[in-house]
């Protein structure tokens, strides 16, 4: 029996290191260390994103599919309200965190935990993406995804960039930052760019 319950808890050590590092707060939103979390998965979907980063109709630039590009949850992207072009947070850059943990049968934990910065040119909408954006207020209103984050990142992996730098639907924190000059010289070529969004 001593035994049986030996290797019991050596299979289950694992286990616990896959769980969310997250944990839900009183309102029943993810935080880690007091940070607000966030959810991600990949995406390629060969457009040019609702910034209109593309040279015209839907077709999406060069660096639209191979940089580090994210399409947030709508609800964030559009501040609260319910645009669907060219929102507020159009060329907005954020940085993305790994905890370390992940979504148990969504993903794996990352290779590191090393910060990178996306750029926003997209949103995820709640409509066919209900699992994972449908968040139906912006963050700090108590709403939050079916996996209990009030934020989700849905990432760019058309030239496996994503894959690269080691992530797998990894959980993060999250920050709002400065675009580096790189990322905002490229959108200003995006349509919504001209619209001062």
């Amino acid at each position: 029996m001593l035994r049986l319950a030996l290797i019991l808890v050596c299979i289950s050590a694992p286990l616990l290191k896959a769980q969310q590092k997250c944990k839900p707060d009183a309102r029943g939103v993810r935080k880690y260390n007091g940070k607000s979390c966030g959810s991600t998965t990949r995406f390629d979907d060969g457009h040019r994103g609702s910034c209109g980063c593309g040279p015209g109709g839907d077709t999406p630039f060069s660096w639209n599919l191979n940089e580090l590009i994210t399409a947030p949850s709508s609800q964030w992207w559009s501040n609260g309200a319910s645009t669907t072009w060219c929102a507020v947070k159009c060329g907005t850059c954020i940085k993305l965190t790994p905890t370390g943990g992940y979504i148990p049968g969504k993903g794996r934990a990352p290779s590191n935990n090393s910060p990178h910065i996306f750029l926003v040119i997209n949103n995820c909408p709640h409509n066919g993406n209900e699992e994972w954006c449908g968040i139906y207020g912006k963050p700090g209103t108590n709403h939050h995804n079916s996996h209990g984050y009030e934020m989700h990142f849905d990432l760019q992996n058309h030239a496996g960039q994503v894959n690269r730098i080691g992530w797998d639907n990894p959980e993060v924190v999250w920050e709002e930052v400065n675009c580096p000059s790189h990322f905002h010289n490229l959108y200003q070529q995006c349509e919504c760019a001209k619209h001062g969004k």
